[in-house]
């Protein structure tokens, strides 16, 4: 398993962690603004995870937002769709493990 396969998994079993304990389709927006409140975009991964400290992010989030690839983020709508888009991967990739092998 690659960085990126693990990095997929975790963010797939943290985005539905994530729904399970908030409950709804989108569940990222709330935790979201409250581990970046006060931030000051543009900002890098390892800046969205020390202000996310900063503000007492539960470990789940801390996890999502440490996962993500290093780069800079624009808004908190770009760390948003990163992470859903992400998680998105990450469930078409466990889909196509489960899928059985075709017959040769």
């Amino acid at each position: 398993m690659t960085d990126d396969d693990t990095r997929r998994t975790l963010l797939e079993e943290g985005v539905k962690e994530l729904e399970t304990r908030m409950g709804g389709p989108s569940p990222l927006a709330q935790p979201l603004h409250e581990a970046l409140l006060g931030a000051v975009f543009p900002l890098s991964t390892e800046q969205l995870v020390w202000l996310a400290r900063e503000n007492d992010t539960p470990a789940v989030v801390l996890s999502l937002l440490g996962n993500l690839p290093q780069r800079w983020f624009e808004s908190l709508d770009a760390v948003q769709q990163a992470l859903e888009s992400q998680a998105q991967v990450g469930e078409q990739a466990t889909e196509l493990s489960m899928a059985p092998m075709p017959p040769r």
